[in-house]
């Protein structure tokens, strides 16, 4: 007999054949769920883009936000530095007015000197000592 009309050959065949079909079939099968992950990781990259987005969004915000109120506070802290520093240099100045030394002025009775004369304590009259009672 011969072997390509015998029933070992058809039935070789059969199982090549089918072999191949399943390995087509599970090609396609896996074809599909590839595809299938595939849209579902762009779906996920693309929610992801758009919370990405919308919370880079809201951070800008919230940024603008935090800036707006530091320069606000900025001016504020100035204007109130400027108000100390008036007060601390309004204060100096009382203090140095308290602190320093006036000369005292004594007008004299007439004497040997010229009367209603003034001088201030600690400063020689007009003319020195030569003119003034212990000279002569």
């Amino acid at each position: 007999m011969d072997f390509f009309t015998s029933d070992a050959f058809v039935t070789i065949v059969s199982v090549v054949g089918s072999a191949i079909g399943i390995v087509l079939a599970l090609r396609a099968d896996i074809g599909k769920r590839i595809d299938r992950v595939e849209k579902r990781i762009d779906r996920v990259e693309e929610g992801l883009g758009r919370r990405i987005s919308e919370v880079d969004q809201s951070l800008g915000r919230r940024i603008d936000r935090v800036e707006d109120r530091a320069r606000a506070d900025h001016q504020e802290l100035v204007a109130e530095i400027g108000k100390v520093k008036t007060a601390v240099s309004v204060l100096a100045t009382k203090l140095d007015e308290r602190s320093t030394p006036r000369r005292l002025v004594v007008q004299e009775p007439a004497g040997d000197y010229a009367v209603g004369e003034d001088y201030a304590v600690g400063e020689e009259p007009e003319g020195g000592q030569e003119d003034g009672p212990e000279a002569q």
